[in-house]
């Protein structure tokens, strides 16, 4: 289900072929950051959901846990970003995935346009498994009609918070790849983890990505309870 509402949006958008992004997709299973990131998305997802169904009865709290479970899950899609930040236009042309896109009359700018979707539904992946875990727990847990709603607003909301990370993940991986070939993965470290580190060491409120998301996935929760 979650690959499937992924996918029905980000070709789309992107206007890529979804036959090369399946190419693309495919070679990406074996990049460990990816691989890990959807493990832990489950982990997290059931975790939290136990927590949730185990924990104090009130929706309030279930759409807090919602929000820190997709908080989680945001760092481990960052971590994941790490593989897409290395250098996969080597990779793929030592597997072959270039030469057969070259086949099917694809150059090299639909293939990392191809690279970049398919991180992203694979990173988006990673956060959304979490969220609709606990929509399903809010569900379980409250089986009222105000619970259901709730439930089912958790469930919504977690699809475009998951693409908004993934894509803006995979898309500022693999721009680092191409900013600083073979350091692209220092690059983006500096790139996230700078300025939240400046900012929480200086106590400033210095821009940055990971509070970004914090602040979007707070104020959902705030509305959604």
């Amino acid at each position: 289900m979650t690959s499937l509402t992924a996918e029905s949006v980000a070709p789309k958008a992107l206007l890529v072929p979804r036959s090369l992004v399946r190419l693309c997709s495919s070679a990406q299973r074996g990049l460990w950051g990816l691989r890990l990131g959807r493990l832990y998305g489950i982990g997290i997802g059931l975790s939290y959901g136990a927590l949730l169904l185990l924990g104090p009865a009130s929706l309030g709290t279930s759409t807090k846990l919602w929000a820190r479970a997709l908080g989680v899950a945001s760092w481990v899609a960052g971590v994941g970003a790490l593989s897409l930040a290395r250098d996969l236009t080597t990779r793929d042309a030592t597997q072959g995935i270039t030469g057969l896109s070259r086949l099917r009359g694809f150059g090299e700018r639909q293939l990392e346009h191809a690279r970049v979707v398919a991180g992203a539904l694979r990173l988006s992946t990673t956060v959304l498994t979490p969220g609709l875990m606990l929509a399903l727990a809010t569900l379980l847990r409250f089986r009222t009609l105000h619970g259901t709603v709730v439930a089912l607003a958790l469930a919504l909301a977690s699809v475009p918070y998951a693409v908004l990370v993934g894509t803006s993940l995979s898309a500022l991986g693999r721009a680092c790849s191409g900013w600083l070939p073979g350091r692209g993965r220092l690059l983006l470290l500096a790139l996230v983890l700078g300025p939240w580190l400046l900012g929480a060491g200086l106590d400033l409120p210095v821009p940055n990505l990971p509070n970004l998301f914090g602040w979007l996935l707070r104020h959902l929760a705030k509305g959604l309870s």
